[in-house]
C-alpha cells in the first residue's frame, strides 16, 4: 500500500495551527512538523484524536492519495461549527432546559453518530487509561450491545406478529395515545 500523508493539508483546511493541534493531540508542536514532513506518523490513538477535532476519518490522514471535496467541506463546517460554539459559550446556559431539548430533538439517527462519537472518543485515550477501565468499558460495551439486541429481538417479534395475526405493535397502541 502507498504511503500518503494528508497532516498540514488538512490542518490548513480546518484553519488551525501546529500549536493547536499539538495540544488537540498531548504532543508538542515539533511532533505535528514532523507527522507533516513525513518524518514520523501519528499513532492510531493520536488519529483518533484529530479525527474527532476535524470531524474527519482516521483514514483521511495517511491513507488517502488527496482530500476530496467532501471531505473539504467536512472540515471547514466543523471549523466553523467550532467558532459557533465558542462565541455561544458566552451565553448563559440552563442545562436542565437544554437536556430536553436535547431528548426531544435527537432522532435515532443522529444519536447513533453522538454514539459513534463517543467510542471513538474512548478509543482515542484509551492509551492512557488504566486496564481495569478498559475491562470495565469493554463490560458496559458488551451489556449494551445484549439491550439493543433485546431491543432489536422484541421489534421483530412485534413486526412479524403484526404481519402473521394482523396484531398491533407496542408503538401502534403508545401512537393511538396521542393522537
Amino acid at each position: 500500500m502507498e504511503n500518503f500523508n494528508n497532516m498540514k493539508k488538512i490542518r490548513e483546511i480546518y484553519g488551525a495551527t501546529q500549536d493547536e493541534i499539538a495540544k488537540v493531540a498531548g504532543v508538542n508542536r515539533s511532533t505535528v512538523s514532523q507527522w507533516e514532513t513525513g518524518a514520523i506518523k501519528a499513532s492510531n490513538t493520536k488519529l483518533e484524536k484529530l479525527s474527532l477535532f476535524y470531524g474527519i476519518g482516521p483514514e483521511s490522514f495517511y491513507e488517502l492519495p488527496e482530500i476530496d471535496e467532501t471531505r473539504r467541506d467536512m472540515l471547514i463546517a466543523s471549523a466553523q461549527k467550532a467558532k459557533e460554539v465558542e462565541a455561544a459559550s458566552e451565553a448563559k446556559r440552563n442545562k436542565a432546559d437544554e437536556f430536553k431539548q436535547l431528548l426531544e430533538s435527537v432522532t435515532f439517527t443522529e444519536a447513533r453518530g453522538r454514539f459513534m462519537f463517543a467510542m471513538k472518543l474512548l478509543l482515542a485515550t484509551a492509551d492512557s487509561a488504566k486496564l481495569e477501565d478498559l475491562k470495565v468499558a469493554y463490560q458496559i460495551t458488551q451489556k449494551m450491545a445484549k439491550r439493543l439486541d433485546a431491543f432489536i429481538h422484541i421489534r421483530e417479534e412485534e413486526e412479524k406478529a403484526k404481519k402473521e395475526n394482523n396484531e398491533e405493535t407496542l408503538f401502534d397502541i403508545l401512537d393511538s395515545f396521542s393522537e
